[in-house]
């Protein structure tokens, strides 16, 4: 019963409970002796965060709702690059010498191949000779369903999902780009400019493929800005980020738009808020955080990851404050960008990075979501 209870909360307290002693152990279920997939056991609102640290295995986790700080040994880390994170908490994992791709559950260590990433170099003519790595560069990843793992593999703009312990992955889509995406209540979510949808495994008798779940009722261009899903404390949240200029001005401003999905409807409704919670979000990778864990954070308030230019410089980082569902940034002069006030460095295609490394809550939040592999900065 006290093992259930646990686990039903927070599954770091459940793996604290079976360390305790082995009569502990042995009345209760060892997630290892069930498939990573196993919603159970999956560690959510936990993050692992980029810092320097003397050992690449041992590593800090956070719990983004309660600010709890654990440090893990992830032996399983070596030899591999931290592709991307999922809404689940697990961590997708690439060889660096094999490109065979790999999913962790950072807090009980279960380890699940998937399929390697060259066997999707058929469908494609490689854009980095230099470094394959580059073209398995991935936006976005997660449960299509309990037992199907879908990543979206941005650069060569593939959609695919695959089982623990397949030999290929399964092409969804291809040629158009459906970045974000993101795993919410067990499905795979990506959108186009004017919907969001499903990747849809439900037919035995077809192949997998993308179905509307809803329409997006406000016009974004991904090329004047970012647009974003985030789960937001159980609800699936559209956040756009859009350059804007005012009529008969040569001055420029970034717009924040907030909507929330609603599946009965099949579109998106305006939002007034975050519901009191904040948003960090890079080019491709975003998350909602709890305020009252973080005194220093501000509610409803959206904050940038180190990776966002306007003109030729860095966007300040934030916070912006989301009034009546919009936020705005300052005003600036077409090509001067905006200055974030350090530098920055971009080291080995892994994201841009503070050449200082994080000095707050906020700044490591901010490092979380930014574009790259989430190795270590060093």
């Amino acid at each position: 019963m006290v093992a259930q209870r646990l686990l039903s909360g927070d599954v770091a307290d459940y793996v604290r409970f079976r360390a305790v002693c082995r009569p502990w152990r042995h009345c209760s279920a060892d997630p290892r002796a069930h498939g990573i997939l196993d919603r159970r056991f999956h560690p959510r609102r936990w993050i692992m965060l980029r810092e320097k640290v003397a050992d690449p295995e041992r590593r800090r986790l956070l719990n983004v709702s309660t600010g709890q700080c654990v440090r893990a040994h992830l032996p399983e880390l070596r030899g591999h690059d931290v592709c991307a994170p999922t809404v689940e908490g697990l961590l997708v994992l690439l060889n660096r010498s094999t490109y065979a791709v790999r999913l962790l559950n950072p807090l009980t260590r279960q380890v699940s191949d998937l399929p390697p990433a060259t066997t999707l170099y058929p469908l494609y003519r490689g854009a980095h000779d230099a470094d394959p790595r580059l073209d398995f560069e991935v936006s976005g990843a997660g449960l299509a369903d309990d037992a199907t793992v879908a990543v979206l593999f941005d650069e060569v703009q593939m959609l695919a999902i695959a089982k623990p312990g397949d030999e290929q992955w399964t092409l969804v889509k291809q040629g158009i780009p459906l970045s974000p995406a993101i795993s919410f209540a067990g499905r795979f979510y990506c959108t186009t400019h004017t919907e969001i949808k499903m990747v849809d495994t439900s037919d035995d008798n077809q192949l997998p493929r993308l179905v509307v779940a809803a329409k997006i009722i406000h016009w974004f261009s991904r090329g004047e800005g970012t647009v974003h899903l985030l789960d937001n404390d159980g609800e699936l949240v559209l956040l756009s980020r859009t350059l804007m200029q005012r009529v008969g001005e040569a001055r420029y401003f970034m717009e924040y738009k907030v909507s929330r999905v609603d599946f009965d409807a099949r579109k998106t409704q305006p939002m007034p808020n975050l519901d009191g919670r904040a948003v960090f979000i890079g080019s491709t990778r975003a998350i909602s955080v709890s305020t009252s864990a973080f005194p220093a954070i501000r509610n409803d308030s959206v904050y940038l990851g180190k990776d966002h230019v306007v003109g030729y410089n860095l966007e300040n980082t934030g916070p912006y404050k989301l009034v009546d569902g919009t936020g705005t940034t300052p005003c600036f002069e077409e090509g001067s960008g905006v200055t974030q006030g350090c530098g920055f460095d971009n080291h080995d295609n892994k994201g841009i990075v503070s050449r200082y490394g994080p000095r707050s809550i906020v700044d490591y939040l901010s490092q979380y979501v930014t574009k790259g592999h989430l190795n270590l900065i060093c």
